[in-house]
């Protein structure tokens, strides 16, 4: 009995020394809840603690057990909270961001001991830098939610939000920490494949499965196909990171010394690895580069975490913060691949009556396959869906999610769900859609463009036009579209139909019959003017200059044979009917004639090598290129005979390249080149593109005026330059107001043959004379360099253009300001 009694006082006095204290929990961003990865939790009055993992949970055993927990992390307000006696407890924590002071961080003589771990990781970039891959490929789970935040009194009290609100008041809302609302009007998942090829650079994403809920949207098509990983790439061994089209400067960038500041805060484990945790801030607070922590694995110098942030004060617009969060993990053959990804993108209101706009994105991957590439063909299309892509239910997503949805996640599909059926949103979102697609939807029809509704001119005074085209409900490989107009002061009708068949989706092929009798103007052609539709639109109000009745009909194809090579060709018979006072000699006769019939049959390849193209409904829409130029070829045989009057052939080189050029910004050129055989009216020839409006256009040379020079052989060069904040950001006063440098340089070389220059008749046939068009000497370029300001009060620019030559010309002025506004981030 004694020897029981002793033994089980042992073992209690045993247990008690041997207990162990858990605890574990969640740590969260109170204003947006999402989690904090790598916060600090530690017991207080202890050296016991952990950090968070990237899900922003912790779990923390002891022996002893302090009174209260602590978790920081940089950037946040530290918070405690008191522990209970219990062996086992679970505590959350919320915490809120606090401004960060880059001035406190002072280093004593000697070098910076950050500076050498960043060297020797810059050293090893290409060991670690997953495009030395000859390929790989990953699955992909991708999560989107979009919210409206920053809803401000003034803007609830809106008639047109209070009945949003009424609505919303009934369900269960998400607030932050403070205890404002957010309104969700977006949320995605997405399951996709993820492949990669080296040499040449290649890249495609097979969208498996894919589940879209939002206001406003109709097709989850065309929004599944940018919702996938593509387009969440983030990789911090490249030098520069393009984010919402800026580029910023990577903390292990080559320039990593004239670009960052660093310290050495700790050596800390991650895993099974040491790391050394090190905070990175920009030396320029106005430059577009990183603040926040980055963890080096201490044997290698390999980039095993980020935690970063876009500082506010960068030369950004309406942009509060830029937060990402990743950690990488090693592949087979030693470079990394980021394995789980958070970007969260906050939009500031752009007044007091408005709100902002919230964008979370999530990306976690598995399942990595390297250095076994996949044949070029298949890389044909960029962003492929499976046929049953949208045919899926909840348990699908409860398998292949890598983390459940968090209570607030469930509350953003009830919501969304709710808002998109109410009819004011509805309203709102069709509205906006309709603006800027032009058309509203009405089941398989849809009905626009909007321009065409409604214009006014000196030739057709007030003119009403309505249109329609089929959507992807009507057929996904037949489309109809048109439209119908009529002046009531030239009492004209005026109309485009076009039926197009689509015969391959996947090496993009169709045929396509069109006609169309429209108003055109010399030099500003509705075909060359497509991709300026504000311009375009402008140049149709007012006065019409050397306008002219165009009719056309016509055959085209097109396929892309493989990835970015597109063969296109057609026959087109056209008619030209000056309403202007215009006459040409006949090649043969050298009588008079006012307008001419047309025969071509065309043909032209372009060429983008890693131009990023999805499908929006029936029709292709590219999203631009990435890296290299985009070329287009084009030949045109005109044919005297088959309904034509003239003998020529047409032969065009466009190339349009965009350039980051790093600390210096952005630029863009456009080279076009030409050269027109045979002798035609100068209608057929290159007319060149000016403007003598007040309002800044790429489209034109801006201090030339309208047709003012033709050419039959002609060569430009147009460069612009977007300096982004190199310069002003220095400049003491001029930073804090964050304008933008811009230049521009335009030359064009041209002439024109003599006998198209004879064409034009001197006099009338009255004998009265008549003003020829311009021309240009060859050896003697135009030339206009500009420069400016953009980003003045956010939205406005000013560029200062001097013409250098031609200035005998009648009404060339050698100075000119253009005005122009536009939304730049």
């Amino acid at each position: 009995m004694l020897r029981n009694l002793l033994f089980a006082g042992f073992f209690l006095i045993s247990s008690s020394v041997l207990a162990q204290f858990s605890i574990k929990g969640k740590v969260t961003d109170a204003e947006t809840g999402d989690p904090i990865p790598f916060a600090n939790v530690i017991l207080r009055g202890t050296t016991v603690g952990i950090t968070t993992d990237f899900e922003g949970n912790y779990f923390l055993q002891s022996k002893t057990l302090a009174d209260s927990l602590d978790v920081s992390y940089l950037g946040y307000i530290k918070q405690s909270k008191a522990l209970s006696k219990s062996a086992d407890q679970t505590i959350n924590f919320q915490l809120r961001s606090a401004s960060f002071d880059l001035e406190t961080f002072v280093f004593t003589a000697g070098e910076n001991p950050a500076f050498e771990i960043i060297r020797r990781a810059v050293e090893r970039r290409k060991d670690f830098d997953k495009r030395t891959l000859s390929a790989y490929e990953t699955r992909s789970y991708t999560k989107i939610e979009i919210d409206i935040d920053n809803l401000s009194e003034d803007f609830r009290q809106r008639r047109s939000v209070k009945k949003v609100t009424a609505v919303l008041d009934s369900i269960k809302q998400l607030t932050d920490d403070e205890g404002e609302k957010i309104l969700p009007v977006f949320f995605s998942e997405t399951v996709s494949k993820f492949y990669y090829r080296n040499n040449p650079e290649l890249k495609k994403e097979v969208i498996e499965k894919s589940k879209v809920t939002g206001v406003g949207i109709t097709d989850g098509s065309t929004t599944s196909q940018i919702t996938g990983s593509v387009f969440q790439e983030y990789n911090f061994y490249k030098n520069w990171l393009s984010i919402l089209n800026k580029d910023f400067i990577s903390p292990i960038a080559d320039g990593w010394r004239t670009s960052y500041d660093y310290d050495l805060l700790d050596s800390v484990l991650v895993g099974r690895d040491t790391c050394y945790k090190l905070q990175v801030y920009p030396r320029r607070e106005q430059d577009l580069a990183f603040s926040g922590t980055i963890w080096i694995q201490k044997d290698n110098y390999a980039l095993r975490q980020v935690d970063l942030t876009i500082p506010k004060a960068a030369n950004l617009n309406f942009v509060d913060r830029i937060k990402i969060q990743q950690e990488l993990v090693a592949s087979s053959a030693g470079p990394l691949i980021p394995s789980k990804t958070r970007v969260l993108i906050k939009i500031s209101q752009l007044s007091d009556n408005t709100a902002g706009v919230l964008a979370k994105f999530y990306t976690a991957i598995d399942s990595i396959l390297v250095n076994e590439p996949k044949d070029t063909k298949f890389f044909n299309q960029a962003v492929e869906l499976k046929p049953d892509f949208g045919l899926v239910g909840a348990d699908f997503w409860e398998k292949n999610r890598p983390d459940p949805l968090s209570v607030e996640e469930l509350a953003v599909l009830q919501m969304v769900d709710t808002l998109k059926n109410i009819p004011i949103i509805r309203f709102y979102s069709e509205g906006l859609k309709f603006f800027a697609t032009g058309y509203k939807s009405f089941g398989k029809i849809d009905v626009g463009p909007w321009p065409e509704f409604f214009n006014y001119n000196n030739v057709e005074g007030v003119r009403l036009g309505m249109g329609f085209r089929t959507n992807y409900k009507f057929s996904k490989k037949w489309e109809l579209k048109g439209y119908l107009a009529r002046g009531f002061r030239d009492e004209e009708w005026k109309y485009a139909s076009s039926i197009t068949h689509i015969l391959d989706r996947n090496h993009w092929t169709s045929l396509q019959a069109y006609s169309s009798r429209e108003i055109d103007q010399v030099g500003l052609e509705i075909s060359n003017l497509q991709g300026n539709s504000i311009f375009l639109a402008a140049s149709r109000f007012g006065t019409l200059r050397s306008p002219y009745f165009s009719t056309n009909h016509g055959l085209n194809i097109q396929r892309e044979f493989f990835k970015g090579f597109l063969v296109k060709g057609g026959v087109n018979l056209g008619q030209f009917d000056p309403l202007f006072d215009f006459y040409y000699l006949d090649k043969n006769t050298r009588e008079f004639k006012s307008n001419f019939s047309t025969t071509e049959i065309r043909a032209g390849i372009r060429y983008g090598r890693d131009e990023i193209i999805i499908i929006n409904d029936n029709e292709r829409a590219s999203l631009g290129s990435v890296k290299w130029p985009i070329f287009e070829i084009n030949y045109t045989q005109g044919i005297n005979g088959f309904g034509g009057d003239l003998d020529y052939q047409k032969l065009s080189l466009y190339v349009y390249h965009r350039i980051n050029l790093g600390r210096f910004g952005v630029g863009r050129y456009e080279l076009d080149a030409g050269k027109i055989f045979g002798e035609v009216p100068y209608p057929i020839l290159k007319n060149h593109l000016g403007n003598e409006t007040l309002f800044y256009t790429t489209a034109a040379f801006n201090t030339m005026n309208f047709t003012e020079f033709t050419s039959d052989k002609y060569f430009s060069i147009r460069y612009r330059q977007s300096f982004e904040g190199f310069l002003l950001n220095s400049l003491p006063l001029i930073k804090k107001l964050k304008w933008r440098f811009v230049g521009n340089a335009n030359v064009l070389w041209g002439s024109v043959e003599n006998y198209n220059v004879a064409n034009v008749p001197m006099v009338d046939p009255e004998g009265n004379p008549r003003k020829t068009f311009g021309q240009l000497d060859f050896g003697t370029p135009y030339l206009e360099l500009g420069y400016g300001v953009e980003n003045i009060f956010k939205f406005f620019r000013v560029d200062f253009f001097h013409r250098m030559t031609y200035l005998d010309n009648p009404g060339a002025k050698p100075f000119h300001v253009k005005v122009s506004a536009q939304f730049i981030l």
